[in-house]
């Protein structure tokens, strides 16, 4: 759960705050760098929440039913419903334009493939550890 404090900020301190954090992440220009600030930046349950929250919505525009994501990524039908209702109300657009790039597609469900069998290989069968070479482990 997300902790924030009582004390209220000013609109416009707020919109400075909010400001310089695009400005930052604007000069991140290597996925090493941006894997590094968002691992200073953010705690683990911060950053499995956002990406809990980028998957929903990956798997929104896939289809995939508010049952099987609620299962899959065990987060609540609520929490894919309002995933769903931000969606109607176009919340996510920027993020739905990179959702729908077919290299995007294929790149999330190549890592969902990894996270759903939780880094396990099949139970039995030749060549069972190769898929994490493929994947780089």
């Amino acid at each position: 759960m997300v902790r924030v404090s009582k004390q209220q900020v000013k609109k416009d301190v707020v919109k400075q705050i909010n400001n310089r954090l695009v400005d930052v992440v604007s000069k991140l220009k290597t996925d090493t760098s941006v894997r590094s600030f968002l691992d200073d930046l953010l705690s683990e349950s911060e950053k499995i929440v956002l990406a809990k929250r980028l998957s929903i919505i990956f798997m929104l525009y896939e289809k995939v039913s508010w049952y099987r994501i609620s299962v899959l990524l065990k987060v609540s039908q609520t929490t894919v419903k309002k995933v769903a209702s931000d969606i109607g109300l176009e919340k996510y657009e920027n993020i739905l334009k990179i959702v729908r790039q077919k290299k995007n597609r294929v790149t999330f469900w190549e890592g969902m493939d990894i996270v759903l069998r939780c880094g396990m290989p099949p139970i039995v069968g030749k060549g069972r550890w190769n898929f994490l070479e493929k994947y780089g482990y």
